[in-house]
């Protein structure tokens, strides 16, 4: 893994989305809270009911990271306006997907965080940039809030538990 972030490609962000295997995901691998704080993490009424079921693994810990900052900022249903075909193709998708998508979509957020492969054919549909949970140690790293050797374990571990496939 490169140990410098690209030199020419500097990494602000305004607003993040995140949907809810992705936070479940970053949850486990204990690198949410670090995300929050790298990153301004945004999710829907939707998604939060979601991750916060209380057989969800982290249900009680991205509950409280809703209500504390930095945290996870919550943020109310989006607007409904988009042209009805885009709103068609939403549709097809779970109701965390959806309104995830159609926040960045009205311009609430600046990239997803999102793991859903019908989400992420969405997102290529109508070029709305996106990455994996898997990717966050990376960004991390290129945003200066993990080392490169960080990094690294975090990939390792998530090969270790079966979350990224074995070559």
């Amino acid at each position: 893994m490169d140990e410098s972030p690209p030199a020419s490609n500097p990494i602000s962000v305004s607003r993040v989305m995140i949907d809810a295997s992705s936070a479940i995901l970053l949850f486990k691998a204990r690198l949410i809270v670090t995300c929050c704080e790298a990153l301004p993490l945004c999710m829907t009424p939707a998604v939060f009911a979601e991750v916060t079921v209380p057989t969800r693994p982290g249900a009680s810990g991205l509950g409280r990271l809703c209500r504390q900052r930095p945290g996870i900022h919550l943020l109310a249903d989006p607007d409904k306006g988009l042209e009805k075909h885009v709103r068609s193709d939403l549709k097809r998708l779970h109701p965390g997907e959806r309104d995830t998508l159609q926040h960045v979509l009205n311009g609430a957020a600046r990239f997803v965080i999102i793991d859903d492969g019908k989400a992420v054919k969405v997102c290529r549909r109508y070029a709305i940039p996106h990455i994996n949970a898997l990717l966050c140690p990376r960004l991390l790293h290129w945003r200066g809030w993990l080392s490169g050797d960080q990094a690294r374990v975090f990939l390792i571990a998530w090969l270790h538990w079966g979350a990224i496939p074995k070559p």
